[in-house]
């Protein structure tokens, strides 16, 4: 792949937002020896959100090609695919039809990968930006990373094994590396049967890179407005928004999990020892279904020739390269 970044936009009936998303995209400065395009993907929406993409980028006046594709299957993880897999350059960034990217984010990103080849991913800080400049509610800072609001770390470096994942908005990472990975193995999200939990298609791939051996890093240099409309600010969407998170669960703890335990040299002799005795005991004393099956994942890491894993922990071993 040719050297510079991707910037992928996905959406779906955006046509509200991104006027104003590709207007700070416009105002990127990318040294020249930096190439760099937006894909745009219509992810099938009726309020012609791709001509008023195309009217906006116009009126722009610069040279960065935009690009504009039509993904019909529902849903963000597969416009993104999409964007990816016809993607020019060999970094990416993820921007949502709502995040409004600093100046310098094109050219941090591209210069933070490009320095280390073990990060995986790389994210940075967003603010909120309200419809109408409503006043955020007073329940919204105790769970704003669940809007990708605020910091992903405490000070700027690896968050790997601290965070364990990045948000989507505004994601950068390796072109091939996410292409590979799926291609390895499909989103196990659609396993489920439930596209309410494709929204966690971030966290999903963040995981699998730390279970390939890739860094997530934080820096907070990288900034962004991500705009919240009205609608998104009530507690029955923000109930709905976390339920979604609980439900894909089912798949992440299994993520997890596999962090915890697959990862050779994760766990010390001690611990897995430990684990290794109590995990049954808790076996046989649990009434909960859910938490029997969490002590079965359990030994079947510690104790693999015993314990047979579960379908999804099966696959997930997969990806961990071997020894």
């Amino acid at each position: 792949m040719e050297q510079g970044i991707s910037v992928v936009v996905c959406t779906y009936n955006g046509g509200a937002k991104i006027k104003e998303t590709l207007a700070h995209l416009a105002k990127q400065i990318v040294p020249k020896n930096i190439g760099w395009e937006v894909l745009f993907i219509d992810n099938s929406s009726t309020d012609n959100s791709a001509a008023i993409a195309l009217e906006t980028w116009e009126e722009q006046q610069i040279d960065t090609p935009l690009h504009i594709h039509v993904e019909n299957t529902p849903g963000k993880l597969f416009a993104l695919q999409k964007g990816l897999s016809l993607a020019k350059y060999k970094y990416f960034i993820i921007c949502d039809d709502d995040n409004w990217l600093d100046p310098t984010y094109v050219a941090t990103v591209f210069n933070i990968l490009e320095s280390n080849p073990k990060i995986g991913a790389v994210g940075g800080q967003a603010i909120a930006v309200t419809e109408s400049s409503v006043p955020l509610p007073d329940w919204f800072k105790a769970h704003q990373s669940g809007y990708a609001v605020g910091e992903q770390g405490l000070v700027s470096g690896d968050v790997t094994f601290t965070t364990k994942h990045l948000w989507g908005a505004g994601l950068g990472s390796r072109t091939s590396l996410y292409l590979d990975i799926y291609k390895e193995l499909p989103s196990l999200l659609l396993n489920r049967g439930d596209q309410s939990i494709l929204s966690t298609e971030d966290t999903e791939y963040c995981l699998r890179l730390v279970l390939k051996g890739y860094k997530l890093f934080y820096d907070s240099s990288l900034t962004l407005q991500h705009y919240i409309s009205k609608g998104r600010l009530t507690l029955a969407y923000k109930d709905k928004l976390f339920k979604n998170f609980d439900n894909a669960y089912t798949v992440m703890g299994k993520y997890y999990l596999a962090i915890k335990l697959g990862i050779p040299g994760r766990l010390n002799l001690f611990n897995r020892i430990r684990l290794t005795i109590i995990s049954p005991i808790r076996f046989l004393f649990t009434s909960s279904k859910e938490k029997k099956l969490k002590q079965i994942t359990v030994l079947s890491y510690l104790i693999p020739g015993l314990v047979k894993p579960d379908a999804i922990t099966a696959q997930i071993k997969k990806i961990i390269p071997r020894e």
